[in-house]
């Protein structure tokens, strides 16, 4: 037989081995949704170690993988998640849930909170074989810049527990009389410091709140009043293992936090040993040097305004140089009348059309606005109060991480009755003087959210009607368009609602509020502050050369703004062939960005350990499920870590590619087409058309099969023979459903002249504005088959004054300015 002969009969027994393999694949039933799994929770050690991640399914028991990058070694925990890695890489820690069908068991047993199954906590030295258990944990947290140290919060025992805790609980539970007994149980639970260098443990009762500070040198917690020990704050040196009194007397503890060098402590504390429904928090104070804490601001602190007291519901926060502490306040709320019983006490609803927000919109907001707390800062040296928010300004952001002296007020009070019929917000903005709270407002009826530079040198903020970026120096209160020299659109060049177009959005600032970055739709440019300088294109304009979209990926969450020199991770996107990617560039500007990788892929946004040049991301595609992968620096050595979902190969599956087509006024559309495995040409194949807006650039995107109140699933439809169409839909505002008609008829018809799609089968299928479309088409053609409309609006005169039960708002803006059109 000569080659070629031999070339052949090889190709035919591939072709039948192929088609023998496709024929032993089963199509998707909704009995396999629960063997699909997802990755969530996943880390890295600092040192680029160690990756821990939650093999998570869609109904049943995770489990927790421990992977070593340098040996590959691993382990797997059933049930474990929410993992963390200590400071210095060498012990994990995770949560231990029950077994899924012990919880399931219990609600439907109708049990007791209290009865229900509990988290257990995992600790792992990494890299051994063994998994230390603590049962019953609630909570547990490592320092987050020191090591050796864990500390974990338990669960109250199960009634009837057999310790002397438990005991002494149930002994003064004993002795309360009448409506004692129905008191809400406010006492704490034990806390465990743990020392790792020789395992020992310290154990606090009566916790109810605990914090590390960041370098692990200190614990603080707070003891509830019931407790074995008094009732206040306590501190635990982990140098010494030895305790401090912070403070102590019978009364409520919370909201404990420390500054960055763990050397000041903030904390809440009510003492008052009265029965009176409204409590009074004091903010107090300890650093070294303090027998005790102090403290710093009550009702009676000078200048603490009449009528008000600090708020229980906002954490102190240091300044990062810890000079100044913020904090919140609020006015006294109207007392509740006790004198009545509930069944004697009218529930009523007041509202005036002239209220800023209507009355639904108004429930919903009613515990944010219960809660609501308005920031005042301490300066610590001379410890002078100043109050910075008020109810007329009551968006405060400071500068410089709380170090800068001047902050950013925002107040949306004029204009929120515009948000019933207005999609993007407005604001009056102000400059407040950090140190003696006094402020002035520097404009006025600003369309959107305007920002504080990382140094407090500017106010900054899109404008809508000149469609170019503005500033505003905080000092000099000079104003200056930044961006007039760039001649591209700053703004969603694909927007088709009736409103202003968004702005593409700012990527970071560079150091002493030097440069600012700003996205257009493909590029990023360089913006001087001051308006002076010319705008510069730092990508080079690549971009838009090859239609391909740059964004910067933060990688240091700590990260305030960007060095000059700095070289960046950018994601890419192709808005061709809607392939994402990386590419790295010096913010110099010095050359166009060096693509990294790029493919027909979709991935998650890269994880980088701190010590080390190593991420991890998840990267998937319509036919790869998502999975876990490590690479180094230059993202050429890509490695796998995990394959959450190998019983895919087992199931008809299918492709995805563009299809591109014309409307009916003849403007190009893009849409995605799915295809059945082993697609045959020559066959007729039943179609589902599914839409929303528009959706090709998830053309890499993996559905999972799962189920769905009223979406359709592509993977499980062409699993079962079907083709999915999802077409684009360009909108011409007033005729929302006439455009989808245009776009989307076209493009059916353009498939069945192919000759794959039978005439004859084809469904329909959207869901909430997709249902609306739906509920449109049919009424205008009798092209397809049958057709479901999930959630729709049928009737847009009656839904225009609709309330969104979510919200509480009205529909209005939707229709004036945004999706409905």
């Amino acid at each position: 037989m000569n080659h070629r002969m031999t070339h052949l009969a090889l190709l035919i027994l591939f072709a039948c081995a192929t088609q023998l393999y496709a024929a032993d694949k089963k199509p998707l039933t909704h009995d396999v949704y629960d063997q699909w799994k997802k990755i969530s929770g996943e880390v890295i050690s600092n040192d680029g170690t160690w990756v821990l991640y939650v093999r998570e399914p869609q109904e049943g028991d995770a489990a927790l993988v421990m992977h070593n990058l340098r040996t590959q070694a691993g382990d797997t925990v059933q049930r474990g998640t929410g993992p963390a890695i200590s400071f210095d890489s060498r012990f994990a820690a995770f949560l231990i849930k029950p077994p899924f069908a012990e919880i399931k068991k219990a609600k439907k047993e109708k049990k007791k909170a209290d009865e229900m199954p509990r988290d257990s906590l995992g600790i792992v030295e990494l890299g051994s074989d063994s998994v230390a258990r603590i049962p019953r944990v609630k909570s547990f947290t490592f320092p987050e810049k020191g090591a050796g140290w864990i500390a974990f919060h338990l669960e109250k025992e199960t009634p009837g527990a057999d310790t002397a805790e438990a005991k002494t609980k149930t002994d003064k539970a004993s002795d309360a009389e009448g409506d004692e007994k129905d008191k809400k149980d406010e006492s704490g639970t034990t806390l465990v410091v743990c020392r790792f260098s020789d395992g020992r443990e310290f154990r606090f009762p009566g916790v109810t709140e605990y914090a590390f500070s960041k370098p692990g040198n200190v614990l603080g917690f707070a003891v509830a009043g019931d407790s074995a020990n008094a009732s206040g704050v306590y501190l635990f040196a982990t140098s010494t293992a030895t305790i401090d009194t912070i403070s102590t007397g019978k009364g409520t503890y919370k909201r404990i936090a420390f500054d960055d060098d763990g050397k000041q402590l903030a904390f809440l504390a009510d003492r008052d040993t009265s029965k009176a429904k409204q409590r009074y928090f004091s903010l107090c104070y300890w650093t070294p040097g303090l027998d005790s804490a102090i403290v710093l601001v009550d009702t009676a602190a000078a200048g603490f305004t009449k009528g008000w007291l600090v708020s229980e519901h906002a954490t102190p926060d240091f300044s990062r140089n810890g000079t100044r502490l913020y904090f919140g306040t609020a006015p006294v709320p109207m007392p509740e009348d006790t004198t009545l019983l509930e069944d004697e006490t009218a529930k009523l609803d007041i509202w005036n059309w002239q209220d800023e927000y209507l009355q639904p919109h108004q429930l919903k907001l009613l515990d944010q606005e219960l809660k609501r707390s308005y920031l005042a800062v301490v300066h610590m040296d001379g410890r002078r109060f100043v109050q910075l928010g008020t109810p007329e300004v009551p968006t405060v952001t400071t500068g410089s991480e709380g170090d800068a002296d001047l902050a950013l007020g925002l107040s949306n009070i004029p204009y929120r009755k515009l948000v019933s019929w207005e999609d993007a917000p407005y604001h009056d903005v102000y400059v407040i003087d950090v140190g003696l709270g006094g402020r002035a407002r520097v404009l006025e009826k600003v369309k959107g959210t305007p920002g504080l530079s990382p140094g407090a040198r500017y106010v900054f903020w899109y404008d809508f009607r000149q469609k170019h970026w503005r500033t505003l120096s905080t000092a000099s209160k000079a104003q200056a368009v930044i961006t007039r020299n760039i001649k591209v659109p700053l703004y969603n060049e694909l927007s088709d609602v009736p409103d202003d177009p968004g702005a593409y959005g700012v990527a970071s600032w560079t150091r002493y509020d030097s440069t600012v970055l700003i996205y257009d739709r493909f590029d990023i440019w360089s913006a001087d502050p001051t308006g002076k300088a010319p705008a510069v294109c730092v990508t080079a304009g690549r971009g838009r050369t090859t239609q391909t979209s740059f964004r910067y990926l933060r990688m240091d969450p700590e990260e305030r703004f960007l060095l000059p020199n700095a070289r960046l991770l950018l994601r890419t996107f192709d808005t061709v062939t809607k392939a994402a990617g990386l590419a790295r560039m010096d913010l110099s500007g010095a050359q166009a960005p060096v693509q990294l990788f790029t493919d027909g892929i979709e991935f998650t946004t890269p994880i980088k350990a701190k010590q080390d040049s190593t991420y991890i991301f998840q990267q998937s595609s319509f036919t790869r499920s998502p999975d876990l992968y490590a690479a180094d620096a230059s993202f050429h050595s890509i490695r796998r870590l995990s394959d959450i979902n190998p019983q895919q190969k087992d199931y008809l599956w299918g492709t995805v590619e563009l299809m591109h087509w014309k409307t009916a006024d003849g403007r190009m559309l893009d849409g995605l087409l799915y295809k059945p495995e082993q697609f045959d040409s020559t066959k007729k194949y039943p179609m589902i058309v599914y839409y929303y807006e528009r959706t090709s650039d998830i053309l890499h995107r993996y559905h999972a099969p799962q189920p769905s109140a009223s979406t359709i699933n592509p993977s499980y439809c062409v699993s079962n023979g079907y083709i999915v169409f999802i077409p684009d839909i360009r909108y011409k505002v007033g005729y929302p459903g006439q455009s989808a008609l245009d776009c989307i008829l076209p493009g059916v018809r353009k498939l069945i002249a192919a000759g794959f799609v039978d005439p004859a089968r084809i469904g329909l299928q959207g869901q909430s504005w997709g249902g609306y479309q739906t509920a449109f088409i049919v009424t205008r053609t009798g092209m397809f088959r049958a057709a479901m409309a999930g959630a729709p609006v049928s009737n847009m005169t009656s839904a225009y004054g609709g309330i969104r039960w979510q919200t509480g708002m009205s529909r209005m803006f939707q229709y004036e300015r945004d999706q409905s059109r």
